[in-house]
């Protein structure tokens, strides 16, 4: 076993220590990034989108019972049972309704289906936040302490120079 180590380039771990600072914020901004858009697209779906649809499932039906309420009184005061634009207005309004619901129904499914496929990778974008925010700054301080290890050590065996001839 030698009595001495060779030290050849402190430089490259130098180097690699400024990649590895370099990958370590550009992770956590990435992972930020990724779990503020799965809080906010959660957020449109419950809030936005479900809000939206009942507000607009009120609004309809109210235009359906106006508009079946107006055909209602047309035919009980026309007696010629000309109600066309009445009818067309009642099936507007049933299919603008009808639309809502489905709006409403298609939002629980998504909802269904976002919490049962975001879950999975949520847990797994959890184990890589830990990496990245507990196990990547320990392999750092790490790497910090053996680049002084190693400068004080090349210090201290570094060759006494040579007196000129």
């Amino acid at each position: 076993m030698a009595d001495q180590a060779k030290v050849t380039s402190i430089d490259a771990l130098e180097s690699f220590r400024a990649t590895l600072v370099r990958y370590l914020e550009r992770a956590r901004r990435s992972l930020d990034d990724v779990g503020g858009e799965v809080r906010r697209t959660r957020t449109w779906l419950d809030g936005d989108r479900r809000m939206h649809w009942d507000q607009q499932a009120k609004i309809r039906a109210r235009k359906l019972a106006q508009a079946e309420q107006e055909l209602y009184s047309v035919r009980l005061t026309d007696t010629h049972g000309v109600h066309a634009l009445q009818k067309m207005m009642v099936l507007k309004a049933r299919r603008a309704f009808d639309e809502a619901e489905e709006k409403q129904r298609v939002i629980k499914q998504w909802h269904r289906k976002f919490d049962q496929s975001v879950e999975p990778m949520l847990k797994r974008l959890e184990s890589t936040q830990e990496l990245v925010s507990l196990h990547l700054p320990l392999a750092l301080a790490s790497l910090d302490g053996s680049i002084r290890l190693l400068e004080s050590y090349a210090e201290a065996h570094a060759p006494a120079p040579q007196p000129p001839p």
